[in-house]
């Protein structure tokens, strides 16, 4: 299957991209938007909002801090950082920061702009004359872009201004700064941007490019929105039609075949970031190698950071097959057994979570492996907790989908008659939840959801949580900017 690639070139203030070199440092409205590969070219733009670029050091799906995949992870309990106590991965694994922390959990924030750019692109294929099966075929696509970073800010901050479009097309008289909209308002848009796309007949069930979204994306993208809000009816319909046949998806059979380059393009990743060994890059393994592990690939760097704490650790079943590579014991490249007990200075905080299979193209911190941003067991995982949550008890139906996901793992299956009790079943999804997605950046949107957040930090060595933390604040640049009519969130 055929990959979008991304490269970064002018566009009118944009970062933009395209699948071949193009040259665009010349694109005004009067020349562009004139055939498909414009319209083409413009859309794919927006995907470079959630790709990594060099290094893995921007990008919404960054490796480095800046991820939202990352320290959203470093937040919960399934992940930490041997990076020195005090520093900014101490403040985000404690909940230490404040309404005046100005690091990446406030900047993000920042991307509300590009709600406006997304639509724009929109409003200006609408305009265009190319034919209207490929207008529809890429405003259903940027709009299910639209309506995933919609939801991305909504998960960190809660509701963002988003403008309407005599806003966005400079039409609006006296334009002035927009306030946050109230959380129904909000939440009302979102999910319209979803519907609207998926019941675009344009929109294909299945991409002919892997990495672009399509009518599976969408519609568990618009699972996770109904989970987050609690709409359990609407989840579970749209959980059933993830796990519809149309859409050709399934299990991987060998856990780790999702996170090995031989077998990144797969059924069971349902939405993808793709990576290269050069400008966008998985830098994930890197971060967390220490120098002492004996790495296959001898070319990658070993910067000694990520780990899963040991309380974690020490949760999964003996026989799990997702322990395969999270190393919790090695010998050292001087010789030495390294693990909990005699943990040197490399398994202080916890065991290995390296989570990707060896990149042999690999070099430096350039591992070209896809970053997985949506899989099909986490559809499994979330039927069963939408049927549970809809219907106030724990059905066959629910313990065999999650049976399903640890059959896989090569775990015991469990009998339904052991959790009968909703409390007994909840605490064991959100376990097979942690162990099945650790590192995936939905361990701290599932907490919340559980409503162990909070709970579950403030076990944690040094933890200064509240329960207001379970939104992040938005920087005071952007508060001062607002002008006292976009204000933070409460507690900040």
């Amino acid at each position: 299957m055929k990959k979008i690639y991304i490269l970064l070139i002018s566009f009118m203030g944009l970062f933009s991209c395209s699948l071949e070199r193009v040259d665009y440092t010349q694109i005004y409205p009067e020349n562009f938007y004139k055939n498909e590969a414009d319209v083409k070219a413009a859309v794919t733009a927006a995907y470079h909002k959630f790709h990594v670029n060099t290094h893995g050091g921007g990008g919404i799906y960054s490796s480095g801090r800046g991820g939202v995949n990352i320290f959203t992870e470093i937040c919960t309990d399934v992940m930490d950082c041997q990076w020195g106590d005090g520093g900014t991965w101490w403040m985000y694994h404690t909940h230490s920061w404040t309404a005046s922390t100005n690091d990446y959990a406030g900047n993000i924030y920042a991307n509300y702009n590009s709600l406006s750019q997304f639509r724009d692109i929109v409003l200006k294929i609408q305009r265009s004359n190319v034919e209207e099966t490929v207008k529809q075929k890429y405003i259903a696509e940027v709009t299910v872009l639209r309506g995933w970073l919609m939801y991305v800010l909504y998960d960190l901050y809660g509701p963002v201004p988003v403008a309407d479009d005599a806003t966005i097309s400079g039409n609006a008289e006296n334009a002035k700064i927009l306030p946050r909209p109230s959380d129904d308002e909000y939440v009302k848009l979102m999910v319209e941007e979803f519907i609207s796309a998926i019941n675009n007949p344009a929109l294909p069930d299945k991409s002919a490019e892997w990495g672009r979204v399509n009518r599976g994306v969408a519609n568990m993208m618009l699972l996770k929105v109904y989970m987050k809000t609690g709409n359990w009816s609407e989840a579970e319909k749209v959980a059933r039609e993830v796990t519809n046949k149309k859409y050709a998806y399934g299990l991987m059979d060998n856990y780790y075949a999702c996170f090995s380059k031989a077998t990144e393009v797969n059924k069971e990743n349902i939405w993808s970031i793709p990576c290269d060994n050069e400008n966008y890059v998985n830098g994930w393994v890197t971060h967390v190698l220490p120098g002492s592990y004996p790495y296959a690939n001898e070319k990658a760097e070993a910067w000694n950071g990520y780990r899963m704490p040991w309380d974690f650790y020490k949760t999964y079943e003996q026989g799990d097959k997702r322990l395969e590579n999270i190393i919790g014991e090695y010998t050292s490249k001087d010789g030495k057994i390294l693990n909990k007990d005699n943990p040197g200075s490399d398994l202080v905080k916890g065991a290995l979570p390296l989570k990707y299979t060896v990149d042999p193209n690999q070099i430096g911190d350039k591992s070209g492996i896809d970053i997985p941003i949506l899989r099909y067991s986490d559809a499994l995982l979330s039927l069963s907790e939408c049927i549970v949550r809809n219907g106030g008890t724990v059905t066959q139906e629910a313990m065999d989908l999650v049976n399903d996901v640890r059959k896989r793992a090569g775990l015991s299956l469990l009998n339904l008659s052991d959790y009968a009790s909703l409390d007994k079943y909840y605490d064991m999804l959100l376990l097979e939840r942690g162990h099945e997605l650790y590192c995936e950046g939905h361990r701290r949107t599932d907490l919340i959801r559980f409503g162990k957040y909070i709970e579950f930090n403030r076990r944690v060595s040094g933890s200064q949580t509240e329960e207001y933390k379970v939104l992040y604040p938005i920087a005071d640049k952007f508060i001062i900017e607002g002008q006292s009519v976009v204000l933070n969130n409460k507690g900040y």
